[in-house]
This record gives structure tokens, C-alpha cells and sequence, in this order.
């Protein structure tokens, strides 16, 4: 229906600002304290690491208590508390506690909108996923375009003072959305080791999630080297905030166009072209040699990260029951996006002791490319049996 559309909608302009500013300047804050590049991958995988854990439980949750917006409105005020003890700590063992708080908050929360539609059923509703996901790309492109500039005016102390305000405006957009409606067979379908078991029997939601993190491991890595990277080509955090705004702003343009390809092509071949894309866009990244290159290589988004995001959501609901819609789709995102984020930023921290950041990232191109393949024959081969 159209005003579930509009309401979701306006809910990730805020959400997508959050994570603009969050997440999008965690590195740079960190080069600030005086944090070096392989320990700010060590922060940046704690932060993962906690989420992986928090976030499938986020799932559960919403598919037994129905209760999305109140998750969403705690996890964005503890957001805000996280990111104003970071401006304000100092040493080691609390950024360690700070950075736990901060996976288990904002960084838990990505996937909790897809989680949310699909358990209130996007098809049903008439609701195109990829339309409504493409404004929260907008508003993480604007606000990284524009925030990267007031980073360089105003400094870290702007962190938690702008997401603060894109909680005041969440929590009450929040509040219009509807919560799912819970009935008496799902609250009783199990408790989340269950479900987890159910799922693993799903031969081609194992093989999915297994090829998504193949495929997504070396932009996990680029979450924080791509920043480095810039950095270290003699960019700026306004080249920061304008490389994000490019990756947002293509997948704002074409993310739309998604639903009407997969009616003609079908989900699967999508998802085998967006995990061959992630390859090409590290290698494009990884090879550019100034930072102008670095920002033009930003629109090889559109290949990958516009067909994967609303291609694995509509795969996991296509492939999963409806009673754990939720749980699939968080448990889909921490398999294929959190854990592969951790390997890859353990790898690329490595791999910067011995070689730049851009290099690093051209080589874990790699794990994308095999996730193409071992995706397009595993799907065959299921489909012979």
C-alpha cells in the first residue's frame, strides 16, 4: 500500500543519516585520537564482531514480539550515548567498551528495516523494496556529502551533536510505521536455536549466505581501508564524505529499477551479476591511483550493491517461511555481510603491514569473483535435483 511506502520511506532518511555520520566517520575519529590503520581495523572488527552476535537476536525479536519500532527507538538513543562517550574517551580499554556499545546499537540495526518489511510482506503490500531503500540511499548521500564538509569546519564534536538530531526526527517517523502483527502460531514457532537449525537445513539459504560473504568480504574490508585509502592518496574527510556520497547517490538512482529486472531475469541471475560486480568495484577502487579515480571507481555500485541489497531481501523471503521472515533476513545479512565485514578487515589489516591500502583491496577481489562462481554453479546444481 502506498502510505506503508511513504512511511518507510521517510523512517530511513533519518536511518541513513545515522549511518552517514556514524559509521562513515568512525575511522576518521579514530586517525584523530592518534589510532594507527591495523589497530582502527581492530576496532572497526570488535564493532562487527558484536553485531554478528546481536543482530540475528534483533531478528528473533521482531518476529516473536512485533515490537520493530520500539527496538529501533532504543538501539538509535543508545547510538547517540555511544558516539558522545567516543568523542569524549580516552584510551584503549574504553574504546574497546565503546566500541561493543556501538556494535551492538547502530551496527546491529542494519538489515532491521529490511527485517521489518519482509515480516509485515512486501509482495502483499504491493511495496517495492528497492524504491523505498533508495531513498535511505539518498539521504546517506546527501548527509555524507554534506557532513563531510561540516566534519572539516566544525571537527569530532559535530559526531554526536548530528546524531542526536537524526534521532529526534527517527523516533517519532518511527512511531507512525506499523509493528508487524504477531499471531499465536509464530509466537509459538520456536525459540531462536530452532529457527537457526531450520534454517541451516535450507540448502540454498546455506549457499546463498556462504557466496554473499565471499562476495561482500573485500567492500567488508573497504567499510573502513576505502577511507584509508582516500586518505592516503592526499584526500581529505570532504573526499571521505564525497566517495560516499557517490556510492549512495547510484545506488538512489538505480536501486528502483531492481523489481522490474527481476520480473524479466529472476533473482539468482541478479545476484550472480551484483557478486561479480563486488569484484570488479575493489579492483576499480584498489587500482585507482589519486583520488579522483578513487571517487569515479564509487559507480561500479551500481552493478553490485543495487541488485544484492534488494536481491538477497527478496531471494531470503522467497526461499524462507513467513513465520521467521525477520530472523531469515538479519541472519542472511550477519552471515553474508557482518562476519564476511570482520574477515575481510582482519585480512586487509594484514595485508596493509606489507603493502598499501589500495593494493590490499585489489587483491581481496578475489573471494567476490569465487563467490560468483561457487553461487552460479551451486544454484545449478540445486535446481537439477
Amino acid at each position: 500500500m502506498k502510505h506503508i511506502s511513504l512511511k518507510f520511506s521517510a523512517l530511513l532518511i533519518p536511518y541513513y543519516a545515522m549511518w552517514a555520520i556514524g559509521p562513515g566517520f568512525f575511522v576518521v575519529i579514530l586517525e584523530q585520537k592518534g589510532i594507527a590503520a591495523n589497530e582502527c581495523a581492530i576496532f572497526t572488527c570488535l564493532i562487527s564482531l558484536t553485531a554478528a552476535f546481536v543482530q540475528p537476536l534483533m531478528g528473533f525479536l521482531c518476529d516473536k514480539t512485533g515490537k520493530a519500532r520500539t527496538i529501533l527507538s532504543v538501539c538509535s538513543i543508545l547510538t547517540v550515548a555511544a558516539y558522545t562517550w567516543l568523542y569524549f574517551l580516552d584510551g584503549k580499554i574504553p574504546l574497546v567498551l565503546c566500541s561493543i556499545l556501538i556494535g551492538a546499537t547502530i551496527n546491529a540495526m542494519y538489515g532491521f528495516s529490511e527485517g521489518w518489511l519482509s515480516k509485515l510482506d512486501c509482495d502483499k503490500l504491493g511495496v517495492n523494496f528497492g524504491a523505498v531503500r533508495s531513498i535511505g540511499s539518498l539521504s546517506y548521500a546527501v548527509t555524507a556529502g554534506v557532513y563531510g564538509q561540516l566534519f572539516d569546519i566544525f571537527g569530532a564534536v559535530s559526531l554526536p551533536i548530528a546524531m542526536a538530531v537524526s534521532t529526534l526526527v527517527l523516533i517519532p517517523v518511527a512511531m507512525l510505521c506499523p509493528n508487524p502483527q504477531i499471531s499465536e502460531k509464530q509466537k509459538d514457532s520456536g525459540n531462536f536455536a530452532v529457527i537457526f537449525r531450520e534454517l541451516l537445513k535450507n540448502r540454498r539459504f546455506v549457499l546463498l549466505i556462504i557466496c554473499y560473504a565471499l562476495a561482500v568480504l573485500p567492500t567488508g574490508a573497504a567499510t573502513s581501508y576505502y577511507a584509508i585509502h582516500i586518505r592516503q592518496l592526499g584526500g581529505t574527510a570532504g573526499d571521505v564524505g564525497m566517495a560516499l556520497f557517490i556510492l549512495a547517490g547510484v545506488e538512489f538512482l538505480t536501486m528502483p529499477f531492481y523489481k522490474k529486472l527481476e520480473r524479466k531475469f529472476g533473482a539468482e541471475k541478479l545476484l550472480v551479476v551484483a557478486f561479480f560486480m563486488y569484484g570488479v568495484k575493489n579492483l576499480a577502487i584498489g587500482l585507482s591511483g589519486n583520488v579522483t579515480f578513487a571517487l569515479l571507481a564509487s559507480v561500479t555500485q551500481a552493478g553490485c550493491f543495487s541488485l544484492s541489497l534488494p536481491g538477497v531481501q527478496s531471494y531470503v523471503d522467497q526461499i524462507t517461511p513467513r513465520e521467521y521472515a525477520a530472523t531469515a533476513q538479519l541472519v542472511s545479512n550477519t552471515c553474508g555481510q557482518i562476519i564476511s565485514q570482520i574477515i575481510g578487515l582482519a585480512l586487509c589489516g594484514v595485508l596493509t603491514t606489507y603493502i598499501s591500502a589500495g593494493a590490499a583491496l585489489a587483491w581481496l577481489s578475489i573471494t567476490a569473483f569465487a563467490g560468483c562462481i561457487i553461487f552460479a554453479l551451486g544454484i545449478r546444481k540445486i535446481s537439477r535435483r
